[in-house]
């Protein structure tokens, strides 16, 4: 059975509610106590005197409390009916990814006027399985690995990473087994939840990339290709920070040492006898790869994994330059945004968008490539490809012989049905099934032949929210797993 977990990510359960309002007596409501997370209120208010934290067995009460103080929830503060600070707190403890569901209420205080601000929170489980690598193809018979997270360590909110993927000789000429090694270690923010959170992410990869000698381009015969051997080595160093309860900003520095080694044939023989040279796209020999990026992240999802309404929407900027010490040169720019809207029996329709573009020299890894937007190709495993696959060409393009581009950019349309909710370790599962449209590019693309480079893809299948992390079952995961 062939199963794919996504990073990042967890899926949590939305409901909460402000109960029992009603068991406390009101105080007048003073004008200067607006805030800017609430409207003009209505109905009896209400001042904090403490808040009560249940069900944190693992996180720390602090992280919990934290991020009520940010809203302004804190005692002496006041609280009604309308307040939308609730909401708001919500949705922060939920995306903090360590807890199913969260709920709100109030209970009387122990003065006329005063409440206790009560907040139940249901643990999930924080040791998370990002991703299983195991597949085949007929360039690799086998790729395997497992990237893990503690993404709660010692409840205190430390993120805790690890990746490593290893295959068999790849059967192209020249090619090397291929080893990728992650470690990731992530610190809460600092000084409070609205503080600078950092993290640091260390990378090794010992792998070969494959290149076309000779055939067709919809040829996935390995002995069609020749490799170069590849090893990189470095770091990276990302500082993020909230700057509003939906809006994330984060800075991210890289640095890494690249050496490369091309094969013996460096021309590609074209089906009709003509020879040209081979594109390698990484500079022969040792190499230094410095970048800075720039990101902002807009989420208002309800749900970050099995989501009902709401938007997200990432930009990120990255820009290699020799200040940095870089031996390549470029600005790479991605945009990545979704919306879902709630249509009825508690089904989703959701619209993504892809797009991205490269101006400069990028090296082949960090191009884009056509396995990591086509549903139903093998996608790099830690930044490692080990496929010779070319896109099914649905529409008869020239989609085949795009691989790795400058730009890229794919539109897909997903129906979710809910299957069910909370039964035992599966927090939640959703059908769903996707189609999209997609397309690579890069100068000169345009100037052949074959028609523009667009290619259907699309899925069908189950996802999964487990105690373990986000799992997907489904077509697409079983046909890019088991590529030939």
């Amino acid at each position: 059975m062939a199963v794919r977990a996504f990073a990042p990510t967890l899926a949590f359960a939305i409901f909460l509610t402000l109960p029992r309002l009603a068991a406390a007596d009101p105080v007048p409501p003073p004008a200067e106590d607006l805030t800017p997370f609430q409207e003009t209120p209505f109905g009896p208010r209400y001042v904090i005197e403490d808040i009560e934290v249940t069900g944190n067995k693992k996180t720390e009460r602090s992280l919990i409390v934290g991020e009520l103080a940010v809203l302004g929830l804190v005692p002496g503060q006041t609280v009604d009916a309308s307040d939308r600070r609730v909401d708001t707190a919500r949705y922060r403890l939920l995306s903090l990814g360590y807890f199913v569901d969260v709920h709100l209420s109030v209970t009387r205080g122990t003065r006329r006027g005063a409440v206790v601000l009560v907040v139940e929170v249901d643990e999930r489980g924080t040791l998370v399985i990002n991703e299983i690598f195991a597949a085949t193809s007929a360039a690799t018979e086998f790729w395997g690995g497992a990237d893990l997270a503690e993404t709660n360590f010692l409840g205190r909110g430390i993120n805790l990473g690890a990746g490593v993927v290893a295959s068999t000789q790849p059967l192209v000429p020249d090619a090397h087994a291929g080893l990728g090694v992650r470690l990731q270690v992530g610190v809460p923010p600092l000084g409070g939840p609205n503080g600078l959170s950092l993290s640091v992410t260390g990378l090794f990869n010992d792998g070969s990339e494959f290149y076309r000698a000779s055939g067709g381009d919809e040829d996935a015969n390995p002995n069609l290709f020749v490799a170069t051997r590849v090893r990189r080595a470095g770091g990276v160093l990302t500082a993020g920070k909230m700057l509003a309860n939906t809006l994330r900003a984060s800075v991210a520095f890289r640095e890494e040492e690249v050496e490369a080694h091309w094969p013996g044939l460096r021309v590609q023989t074209l089906p009709d006898g003509t020879q040209v040279p081979i594109d390698f796209m990484i500079q022969q020999g040792t190499s230094q790869l410095g970048t800075v990026s720039a990101g902002l992240d807009y989420d208002t999802r309800s749900d970050p994994i099995l989501p009902r309404s709401g938007v997200r929407a990432a930009l990120t900027v990255e820009l290699a330059t020799d200040i940095l010490g870089s031996d390549y040169t470029y600005v790479k720019s991605v945009f990545e945004g979704s919306a879902y809207f709630k249509m009825s029996h508690g089904h989703a329709l959701g619209l993504h968008l892809f797009a991205g573009a490269i101006a400069g020299d990028a090296p082949y890894f960090d191009r884009f490539f056509v396995g990591d937007l086509d549903l139903l190709l093998p996608r790099r495993a830690l930044g490692i490809n080990f496929s010779t696959e070319s896109p099914p060409n649905f529409l008869g393009t020239s989609i085949p012989a795009h691989r790795y581009d400058d730009f890229a950019g794919r539109l897909m349309v997903e129906y979710a049905i809910p299957i069910w909710r909370r039964r035992g370790l599966v927090y939640g599962g959703d059908a769903f099934v996707a189609v999209g449209l997609l397309g690579m590019a890069s100068k000169g693309t345009f100037n052949g032949p074959g028609g523009p480079p667009l290619d259907l893809t699309g899925d069908l299948g189950l996802r999964l929210d487990t105690y373990i992390g986000v799992f997907t079952i489904s077509v697409a995961n079983a046909l890019s797993r088991f590529s030939f």
